[in-house]
């Protein structure tokens, strides 16, 4: 599935509101190395917000905890990191 420039710059502000986990932002054909790592790095903030409110006693929205979902947008930046990516 390519992506419309539309939904590249819907996902670098909600991630996932475009894409189900991190790992499906690397696999995405037709979105450049430098917007993954973008939707990618607003993923971590968003995972990381949540956790914060997590630990302030706020119940997370989702299924995912805040702190699985950080690791794996931590994960996938990794992998995009890598030469041959």
């Amino acid at each position: 599935m390519t992506f419309a420039a539309a939904d590249i710059d819907k996902a670098k502000l909600d991630p996932a509101s475009v894409f189900h986990a991190p790992e499906d932002v690397l696999r995405a054909a037709g979105i450049s190395a430098e917007d993954k790592r973008a939707i990618l790095d607003r993923w971590e903030a968003d995972a990381e917000a949540l956790l914060r409110a997590s630990e302030e006693g706020m119940s997370p929205m989702e299924n995912r905890s805040a702190a699985e979902l950080l690791r794996a947008v931590q994960a996938a930046k990794l992998l995009l990191e890598r030469p041959g990516s």
